[in-house]
């Protein structure tokens, strides 16, 4: 067992960089993470209760799918530890078969059932986190997360992806104050669970230059180097797991878990998910929202994001030739109401009763908005282009190394080869929208205002895409 982050120098190390009073307070107290973490559950629960000098039982949240821990169910051994020191209440979630949403319904039901106890134990992957979160903060009580697999970067952070009118949304909750992630319990996970959060962690070298980009050009005011720098320090360690992870290798799950854990924590100190999230993850958002809306099952999260990523990259590397170009002094400024009534069509194709649309064109109508007035942001940065140019190279990795990455870790490159397979109209509306979704700025909002983001961009990046996959 290792408590493998030393959460205090943390502190000291944000504290004294040169951009860290504009930083989130880390209110993650504790990770516990290696071969026989759970034995420290006890403890961690009981030194919160009695920190807080709580009252009641502490509630275990879960959803209904079985978790394997030394070939034993899981959530049967952290019920009966437990029980041996204190009085529990099963908060179960969702249907036996089925996945769990975090809907306003299910929100609701958690909120609900959770209330009166003196901690919360969420033991389940990303969505039951997420809604863990939002019980802890409703009611301020501890929080506890057991996390089984390492599927997505946000067990780490204080925010939660959740669905508002059919959208998926990242909102403000809570810190956990303690994550235990015990290596029994990562080896016994779908394989696919941790592959998919080994390609989430591809976002890491595409999202940061999104988030330079918005705050060069007065979109966002938010970047930071200190944040950048933790998000991707262990980069190269965790691409040179990309072979073992599929083979559940211990160490190799324990250093992308590590990874992950680093790399919520840079998001929740940011005060924003963008340091590890941006184009290509609203275009795997997107898959998502069409394929529940339909009423089909959707595929892992980080596998999409994986996908979307060599997508962001091909991007990327089109603009950069644009703005090298001078770009800048021909950037377009869209008119409202046309992009109103462009938002709400793209979104009616998967959503008729135009719920979706409203609420995508509220948040993409601040970000026109900003646009509009962001002309001297525009032209200073247009002035000193070689050395934004140079440092927003820094930021990315090529398509090429990526899909290398994605391939040696067994990750889906291309969305056909996601379980299950996005279809192809389904992709191509997904990227072409996935700037009309949210008011972050993304490398699809700029080929949009330089005037190349058109339907035979979108074409030729998936085509390319196919290319460098190895697609017939």
């Amino acid at each position: 067992m290792t408590d493998l982050f030393d959460l205090d120098a943390l502190r000291r190390r944000l504290a004294a960089a040169p951009d860290g009073a504009r930083l989130e307070r880390l209110g993650l107290q504790t990770v516990v993470l290696g071969d026989d973490a759970l034995a420290a559950l006890p403890q961690v629960v009981a030194d919160l209760v009695d920190a807080r000098r709580s009252e009641g039982p502490v509630g275990i949240l879960s959803d209904r799918t079985p978790k394997l821990y030394r070939s034993a169910d899981l959530l049967d051994h952290v019920t009966a530890t437990l029980a041996a020191q204190c009085r529990v209440r099963s908060v179960a979630l969702g249907t036996p078969g089925h996945p769990l949403h975090a809907d306003e319904e299910t929100l609701a039901k958690a909120t609900r059932d959770g209330e009166g106890a003196a901690c919360l134990v969420a033991v389940g992957s990303g969505t039951v986190a997420d809604i863990g979160k939002v019980v802890a903060a409703a009611h301020g009580m501890a929080y506890v997360v057991v996390q089984t697999a390492n599927s997505v970067n946000g067990f780490a952070d204080d925010r939660s992806v959740l669905l508002v009118n059919g959208v998926k949304r990242t909102t403000p909750t809570t810190w956990a104050d303690a994550l235990v992630i015990d290596t029994d319990v990562l080896v016994s996970a779908p394989v696919e669970m941790n592959v998919a959060g080994f390609a989430d962690l591809i976002a890491t070298f595409t999202a940061p230059a999104d988030w330079y980009l918005a705050t060069l050009l007065g979109m966002d005011d938010t970047y930071s180097p200190t944040v950048v720098a933790l998000a991707r320090e262990q980069g190269p360690a965790v691409l040179a797991t990309a072979p073992h992870v599929p083979h559940a290798d211990r160490a190799a799950l324990a250093q992308v878990a590590a990874t992950l854990t680093l790399s919520g924590i840079s998001m929740g100190i940011a005060g924003t998910t963008a340091p590890c999230s941006g184009m290509e993850h609203t275009v795997s958002h997107l898959i998502e929202m069409a394929t529940m809306q339909a009423g089909r099952e959707a595929a892992l999260h980080g596998a999409q994001v994986g996908a979307s990523s060599i997508v962001a990259a091909l991007l990327w590397q089109r603009v950069l030739d644009v703005l090298a170009d001078g770009g800048l002094s021909r950037v377009l400024v869209p008119d409202a109401a046309q992009a109103e009534a462009g938002v709400r069509a793209a979104f009616l194709t998967v959503d008729p009763s135009g719920q979706m649309g409203e609420e995508c064109w509220r948040d993409y109508s601040r970000k026109l908005a900003l646009w509009a007035g962001a002309g001297e942001r525009i032209e200073l940065a247009a002035r000193d282009w070689p050395v934004h140019d140079r440092a927003l190279r820094d930021l990315l990795a090529g398509p090429e190394a990526l899909v290398a990455a994605l391939r040696s870790a067994g990750a889906p490159v291309l969305f056909s080869e996601v379980e299950p397979p996005a279809d192809e109209a389904t992709a191509r509306w997904a990227t072409a929208s996935c700037h009309l979704m949210r008011d972050r700025f993304s490398v699809a909002d700029m080929a949009c205002f330089l005037g190349i983001w058109d339907a035979a961009c979108v074409d030729a990046l998936l085509s390319d895409a196919a290319a460098l996959g190895g697609a017939t």
